[in-house]
């Protein structure tokens, strides 16, 4: 799924969700891989999803962006480490800013934050794959 996309469900989801977690994991370089595993107790076989941590062939947990605002904050300092933004609420309702970006409004601050530290990836020349999130 491309970036914008990416923006644009976080942009206008009611709710943090594992689902929008792994929308932003693999547009920043997590690589998803599927096992079958057979339950010992009912031999009943399931799909099971592994993540690959960017930087490597490490299995790790994708973070919960969406719903942990030290989640998000770890997300727009990797994307932008040496700058600044901010991220404020009203009610349940947020709006971030990175770099010197605009604005952006969401259902959480934690999804507010990570929408603006995306769109700061829009304007650059910058290629996901060779940062290290």
């Amino acid at each position: 799924m491309d970036l914008q996309t990416v923006i644009s469900r976080l942009e206008n989801a009611d709710a943090p969700s594992r689902g929008l977690d792994a929308l932003i994991a693999e547009v920043i370089g997590w690589r998803r891989r599927e096992e079958v595993a057979t339950d010992r107790t009912t031999g009943e076989k399931r799909v099971r999803t592994l993540w690959l941590v960017p930087a490597g062939d490490d299995f790790g947990r994708v973070p919960l962006y969406t719903s942990n605002l030290q989640d998000a904050f770890e997300l727009a300092h990797t994307i932008r480490p040496n700058h600044d933004g901010g991220c404020s609420w009203v009610g349940s309702k947020g709006t971030a800013t990175v770099e010197d970006g605009k604005y952006v409004k969401a259902a959480t601050p934690a999804m507010a934050l990570c929408v603006a530290a995306l769109r700061s990836l829009e304007d650059t020349d910058l290629r996901l794959t060779d940062r290290s999130f």
